[in-house]
């Protein structure tokens, strides 16, 4: 069983158009992402008389460190995109795949807990699950579309190569050669 195809982006947009619109949403979210883990790692020991938890600060660097490589697999996707370089489109889709199963995992079980629990923070954590959901799902369509295109370059170049790779053949004209 394979990954699903699709021809084009959200019904109205080439596949290309499609990964490098994923690649700068993606970029710009990491970016964010990273920036704001920074922030906490560098922050928090300031805000608490400078006492963190070593478990958060781990947590923190952690969430900061796959922040910081999915920046850079998004990156790439981009020069993927731009220079049509299919063997660029994997590091991105491998590395929101892995993220968007964890994120799965993280739903299923705060789902889990939210069912035994109850407590006074209960719609924000609702809150914070819909939006994991919801992003982990977006996820599953854009490594759809980005997995699709990495196929159509695919594609392509295999095109281009068998297209000057057979040999041409020429009748042989009986007139020209007696019996």
């Amino acid at each position: 069983m394979g990954v699903p195809m699709v021809k084009r982006c959200c019904c109205c947009a080439t596949l290309h158009t499609g990964t490098l619109i994923i690649a700068y949403l993606y970029t710009v979210w990491a970016l964010l992402e990273l920036t704001g883990y920074s922030l906490l790692v560098t922050l928090a020991p300031i805000a608490r008389e400078g006492t963190v938890s070593a478990h958060r600060s781990v947590l923190y660097i952690t969430a900061a460190t796959v922040s910081g490589i999915h920046l850079l697999c998004s990156l790439l996707l981009i020069v993927a995109a731009y220079k049509k370089l299919a063997s660029l489109t994997l590091p991105w889709t491998i590395v929101t795949g892995i993220l968007t199963a964890l994120f799965f995992v993280m739903c299923l079980t705060g789902i889990s807990l939210i069912l035994q629990d109850s407590g006074e923070t209960l719609e924000i954590e609702i809150v914070v699950i819909a939006v994991h959901l919801a992003r982990a799902c977006v996820s599953v369509y854009s490594i759809i579309v980005v997995h699709s295109r990495h196929k159509e370059i695919m594609y392509e170049e295999d095109e281009a190569r068998f297209q000057g790779s057979a040999r041409i053949y020429y009748p042989v004209k009986t007139s020209d050669h007696p019996l």
